[in-house]
């Protein structure tokens, strides 16, 4: 899957990708419609419906993605226009992210790949002191790759008198349209009294 790359469309698939990253501190958001780099395809959403849409730009033809909330995603389209990224926010301590085949809609859950291939981001995700576990596809490093962030923080954990403050983490990953998954890097430092979180990233 994702094997042709195309130079020419780089550029507005950064244009897309930078369109569709929320400021900081804002909640992420669809617009109602958003054009593949080679103009073949088109994503819209309908808030009413909650649908998240696919349509074939010659020939109108339109089939569902998903059913979500359009208001909780951020897209962005490779640069061959072969795939595109879904990131899904639902609930504020949670985001999920998935990278569809546009011929076939076959979706892959980067959330499950990673956890499948990496025990540190398992003991980060599933650890009965988690609070709040991120995944969000960044960006397209190439056509069939993406770089894929998962960062959040534990609580923290009480031994008698003495309280352990949790962690907060920053774990980044090359991932492919075939499932491959290699991490890249690694940060994981006690949460701070004053900052919490601020300047791990």
């Amino acid at each position: 899957m994702f094997d042709r790359f195309d130079m020419d469309v780089r550029a507005l698939c950064v244009i897309a990708m930078v369109a569709m990253t929320p400021i900081q501190g804002q909640q992420p958001s669809v617009p109602l419609r958003l054009a593949s780099p080679d103009g073949a395809y088109a994503l819209f959403g309908n808030e009413q419906a909650a649908r998240l849409w696919l349509e074939r730009t010659p020939t109108h033809q339109r089939m569902i993605v998903a059913k979500v909330a359009v208001q909780t995603l951020t897209l962005s389209w490779s640069p061959d226009s072969a795939a595109f990224i879904l990131n899904d926010r639902e609930v504020s301590d949670l985001e999920i992210s998935y990278l569809y085949d546009v011929k076939t809609l076959d979706r892959l859950d980067l959330r499950s790949r990673i956890l499948a291939a990496d025990s540190e981001a398992v003991r980060f995700v599933q650890s009965e002191y988690s609070a709040h576990a991120y995944f969000h596809a960044i960006r397209w490093l190439d056509a069939p790759h993406v770089e894929v962030q998962l960062h959040g923080y534990t609580g923290g954990t009480r031994n008698g008198n003495t309280v352990r403050p949790g962690d907060c983490f920053d774990l980044r990953y090359r991932a492919g349209g075939d499932g491959t998954v290699r991490k890249v890097s690694q940060q994981v430092s006690p949460i701070n009294d004053k900052t919490g979180c601020e300047g791990l990233e």
